[in-house]
């Protein structure tokens, strides 16, 4: 499984998200650079992958490294809390069969999936 992915654009540094995650749980193992990744870390049974992107942007890639679901609960709850620390201005997370979300304008609306025929 690819895991799940939230990608973020504004002022959200590898800094700032793991500050935001530890603020829910802290991690077991953090460390970095790892290959093309930044930060790698483990959590609450969670693979957690911090990649810069752009000048502006953040991929951050979750998981399940021990029991299913985890990843689905911490790539949600990292977002909701990062969104309400400010400097994310648009944020998307997908994968895992999870219905994509996207934040943007202070909203979270459910992002449509492309027609696949």
């Amino acid at each position: 499984m690819d895991g799940l992915r939230v990608l973020l654009w504004g002022g959200a540094d590898a800094d700032h998200a793991v500050r935001a995650m530890t603020a829910l749980r802290p991690f077991q193992v953090l460390d970095g650079p790892l290959g093309a990744a930044d930060l790698v870390g483990l959590r609450d049974g969670v693979l957690v992958e911090l990649r810069g992107v752009g000048p502006a942007g953040l991929a951050v890639r979750f998981l399940d490294a021990e029991a299913a679901g985890r990843a689905w609960i911490a790539a949600h709850s990292f977002l909701w809390v990062i969104t309400r620390w400010g400097r994310v201005e648009e944020a998307v997370l997908f994968g895992g069969g999870a219905e994509p979300l996207r934040f943007s304008d202070g909203r979270f609306r459910p992002m449509p999936r492309p027609d696949l025929r």
